[in-house]
């Protein structure tokens, strides 16, 4: 019988799976946004490329950049106005000493978490509207920028791999809403993908496999992910035909997520059976059907800035999740 970092690594490779892996129980995450420079960044702050950080509890303390405060004015200046920031600034051997000490590598998945994907942090730099009309009236310009952070996330990742020696690295560039792209499906493959392309091969010459983060509807460009090199489409959301990408790509692509995090399972303070509910139907459509390709996730939105009440929001789910993993072992081993 797989371990359960065997089973979720098998997962990632595309292979056979054991039981229904979960990244909740069998990885552990480190990283998601670049380092916080000025400031706490369990509270917000400056990041390095002077972009101000503010974690509401309205969006259970995700970070979101401080409204109308824009780096970023004119696409054309970049170069004047945005600050790429250097990687030697971090003592990278003391904090990922610090960050991975406790947890045993021989039993969990480590994956490096790193948001800002080339997208989101034009949005950052800039507003989401002038981003977008940016995209369209200065390609050139933007591709420009999207070569420059690129570059710098390809030197990030080199002293992950250096010192955090991880498995997986998800890159977190969202482009979607639950009905479709922010841009159309040429203009990403025009100047998104080949920056996502260049990192995700990068990553792999480090052997650490690379994998998508990407919320909302995106089934129509899961070929072109496919095609960058990612192994895996994290918190997919079931707007998506989840269960028929699996059938179709889980020979080349696998995928992480499944739970409605948009609907009342998503919610707070819900009866606990809905989350149990929202849990088993993930495993009994995505997971069970197939052994292959899938691993649950899910979130829960829970509003505080309280760690540990942001960890109770997502217990039902981890809970119910380990109550499934004990069920499937005992099943194993009678056989």
């Amino acid at each position: 019988m797989l371990s359960g970092k065997e089973n979720l690594m098998n997962m990632y490779r595309h292979k056979q799976t054991d039981f229904v892996p979960s990244t909740f129980l069998d990885q552990k995450g480190f990283g998601v946004f670049d380092p916080i420079e000025k400031g706490d960044p369990a509270k917000g702050g400056y990041d390095a490329f002077g972009v101000r950080w503010i974690m509401p509890a309205s969006a259970g303390g995700a970070p979101i950049p401080a409204p109308n405060e824009f780096v970023l004015t004119d696409i054309t200046k970049w170069k004047s106005q945005v600050t790429i920031p250097n990687v030697d600034a971090i003592d990278w051997a003391a904090r990922a000493e610090r960050e991975t000490a406790p947890f045993d590598r021989s039993k969990l998945v480590f994956d490096y978490s790193n948001g800002n994907g080339v997208f989101e942090r034009l949005g950052a730099l800039m507003g989401m509207e002038e981003a977008l009309i940016a995209m369209m009236e200065e390609p050139e310009a933007v591709n420009d920028l999207f070569t420059a952070i690129t570059d710098f996330k390809i030197k990030y990742a080199e002293k992950v791999a250096k010192y955090y020696k991880v498995d997986t690295f998800t890159y977190f560039d969202d482009i979607a809403t639950a009905r479709g792209l922010f841009m159309s499906p040429e203009t990403f493959r025009d100047l998104i993908k080949p920056h996502h392309t260049r990192l995700y091969k990068a990553l792999a010459d480090m052997g650490i496999m690379p994998v998508y983060h990407l919320c909302g509807y995106a089934e129509n460009i899961v070929e072109d992910i496919i095609d960058t090199g990612a192994v895996a489409w994290s918190s997919i959301q079931p707007m998506n035909d989840i269960a028929g990408l699996i059938q179709k790509y889980g020979d080349r692509l696998s995928f992480i997520g499944g739970y409605d995090t948009s609907g009342q399972p998503g919610y707070a303070d819900m009866d606990p059976q809905v989350y149990y509910d929202e849990v088993h139907r993930c495993v009994d459509t995505y997971g069970r059907p197939f052994n292959r390709a899938y691993a649950f996730s899910g979130y829960i939105m829970k509003e505080t800035l309280d760690p540990k009440e942001m960890l109770q929001g997502f217990m039902p789910m981890i809970e119910e999740m380990g109550r499934i993993r004990q069920a499937d072992l005992a099943a194993l081993a009678s056989h």
